[in-house]
């Protein structure tokens, strides 16, 4: 082994630790965005559920005023 190999495994490991360390911090960063796209998906269904409910409050309530109009005779 000459003088410049063992400098050269210092670089190669230098260079796998930091590409080690950029992977874990990617792994984090996936793992916290998948948490909040879970709690938006959440979010979403709730917001969804509820605008269709709003909606058949909606056609309801112009249901019973049709019906009441046409009941009274107007």
């Amino acid at each position: 082994m000459t003088a410049s190999n063992p400098d050269r495994l210092d670089r190669i490991e230098s260079t796998l630790e930091t590409v080690l360390e950029t992977i874990q911090k990617l792994d984090a960063d996936l793992r916290s965005t998948n948490e909040q796209v879970k709690k938006w998906d959440g979010r979403l269904w709730g917001l969804t559920l509820a605008l269709i409910s709003t909606a058949w409050a909606g056609i309801i309530g112009a249901t019973a005023v049709v019906i009441t109009r046409s009941l009274a005779g107007g």
